[in-house]
């Protein structure tokens, strides 16, 4: 079931899916309206009204102005999407560029106007076999046709100028990292947290390494426990998702704890953790939020760009960060507990535990903040948002992840000491921390 959703998801972000899709129902829809005007086969229990029908000799130039209508709305769609996804990478990042194309709207707007071509082609095509009095319902489809893709444009239309605004795309991205952000929340909350101590000696088993040169994704948790119960391991994933890997990285261990498995079993084993797929070539949002808060990290960086210079922008994606940190400021690093066997001595079963890596906060945090901060130390408005970020970031903070706040504060102001900032300036600086602290104690 897990492989049939990857692979679903997989097919609705590629561009040629929906057109694809679209154009098979198109023929279909051709050939089943087609044989029902010949009278070869019936397909409609009731009579279609004369109203609805019309001759060859005016069907054909119908047929034939849609044709064209669906050609130019298509040449115009896609020159708006080259047009869009070139302001994406020269303005924003080409990060973003699959955001857009992702958009469900987006790809079945191109499926309507490529399968819509389709139809009236292939109607034209068999028109020839008609008498010229006969009636025929294939042009009045095509006016059905033509009306829904009227429909789609618009909607395409409206899409894009909602999607090249800066608001909307950051709005979106936090949509899409909140998604990712809950369900891992969810997680955090069901299972048990252990520290770096509590593993030491945990860690010291069998490596397992990545099977390819890539980037850690999705993990499938329920394939990984049924693993660990099969062969009565302790199974412990190192990386966190979204990290680079080749296949020399080890990303994790495993502990017999039953007895010693066996040469066959541990190729078994190999090859049941590569049939997992957990390294992929490209990055991607899902269960990775990382990645959608580094996207709008280089937005906020390219706004800071001397070429753009738009400070306004960048405290857009500093305000954006600091609302999708603050939702993992509650969750402590460790590893995550994912499956945990009690010891059933009566039975005579030895107890098996799958742990994962969970996010470490501080490292998020330093990632996230460290490139904006260089970028626009010259600005002081920028600092003093992101001096602001972290009373956000503070909010739901837990006592451990609130010192890593407060040595990212003061890391900011050794850096600003640095500069050549006015003792005013440095005061407004030091003010928002201050803030900062009072805000904790009245907590």
């Amino acid at each position: 079931m897990a492989r049939i959703k990857t692979l679903y998801r997989w097919l609705i972000e590629k561009i040629w899916f929906y057109p694809t899709l679209y154009s098979i129902f198109s023929v279909l829809a051709a050939f089943i309206v087609i044989s029902n005007d010949m009278g070869t086969i019936t397909f409609f229990p009731f009579e279609i009204p004369s109203v609805l029908l019309t001759t060859k000799e005016m069907g054909e130039p119908i047929l034939g102005i849609i044709a064209g209508a669906f050609v130019t709305i298509t040449t115009f769609t896609f020159s708006t999407t080259m047009v869009v996804l070139t302001m994406y990478t020269s303005q924003y990042t080409p990060r973003v560029i699959k955001n857009f194309l992702a958009q469900k709207e987006t790809l079945q707007s191109f499926g309507v106007f490529v399968s819509g071509f389709l139809y009236a082609m292939i109607a034209l095509l068999f028109l020839s076999n008609f008498e010229e009095d006969v009636e025929i319902a294939s042009a009045t489809v095509g006016i059905v046709y033509i009306l829904v893709g009227l429909v789609f444009f618009f909607r395409f239309v409206n899409n894009v100028a909602s999607y090249i605004q800066t608001e909307v795309l950051l709005e979106r991205l936090k949509d899409n990292a909140y998604e990712s952000i809950k369900d891992y929340k969810e997680l955090t909350e069901k299972k048990e947290i252990l520290t770096d101590i509590a593993l030491k000696k945990l860690e010291q088993g069998n490596s397992i390494y990545a099977e390819k040169d890539g980037y850690f994704q999705r993990i499938d948790y329920q394939k990984l426990i049924k693993i660990a119960k099969d062969y009565r391991i302790e199974l412990f994933i190192t990386k966190v998702i979204g990290q680079f890997v080749t296949k020399k990285t080890k990303i994790g261990t495993y502990r017999e704890i039953g007895q010693p498995l066996t040469k066959k079993q541990q190729d078994q084993l190999s090859e049941e953790m590569m049939t997992l797929d957990l390294v992929k070539k490209e990055r991607t949002e899902e269960q990775d939020f990382a990645y959608t808060f580094q996207k709008v990290v280089e937005v906020g960086m390219r706004a800071l760009s001397p070429g753009i210079n738009d400070p306004n922008t960048a405290v857009q994606c500093i305000q954006m960060l600091s609302l999708m940190l603050r939702e993992l400021s509650s969750v402590d690093s460790g590893y995550l507990i994912m499956e945990k066997e009690e010891d059933e001595q009566s039975l005579h079963i030895t107890p098996v535990m799958v742990c994962t890596e969970a996010i470490d906060f501080e490292i998020l945090l330093i990632r996230t903040f460290q490139q904006l901060v260089h970028y626009g130390k010259d600005d002081m408005m920028v600092m003093k948002e992101i001096l602001k970020a972290m009373q956000v970031i503070d909010e739901n903070s837990t006592d451990i992840n609130h010192k890593t706040v407060m040595d990212f504060c003061n890391y900011i102001i050794r850096k600003l000491e640095k500069e050549n900032y006015d003792k005013k300036e440095l005061k407004i600086i030091q003010t928002e921390i201050d803030e900062l602290r009072k805000e904790r104690k009245t907590r």
